[in-house]
C-alpha cells in the first residue's frame, strides 16, 4: 500500500494537485480510497488536504 498526501491553498489547485499525482503513479497501482480535510489556519487562511491511497504489490500483504 503506498499513500500520498497533497496540499494546496485552495481547492483548484488541490484538484490539480491530485490529478498530478495520479497521473504520476505507476500503472499497476489502484486508488482505493481518498479522503479530504482542510486545517484552519487562521481567520483568513486555510489549507486543503487530500490523502491518496492506493494498491500496489501483493494483495495478501500485510497492512
Amino acid at each position: 500500500m503506498k499513500i500520498k498526501m497533497v496540499h494546496a491553498d485552495n481547492v483548484a489547485e488541490l484538484s490539480s494537485r491530485v490529478r498530478e499525482v495520479d497521473k504520476a503513479q505507476d500503472i499497476d497501482d489502484e486508488l482505493i480510497e481518498t479522503g479530504f480535510d482542510f486545517i484552519k489556519v487562521s481567520d483568513s487562511k486555510m489549507i486543503y488536504c487530500e490523502a491518496l491511497v492506493y494498491r500496489t504489490g501483493d494483495d495478501d500483504e500485510e497492512l
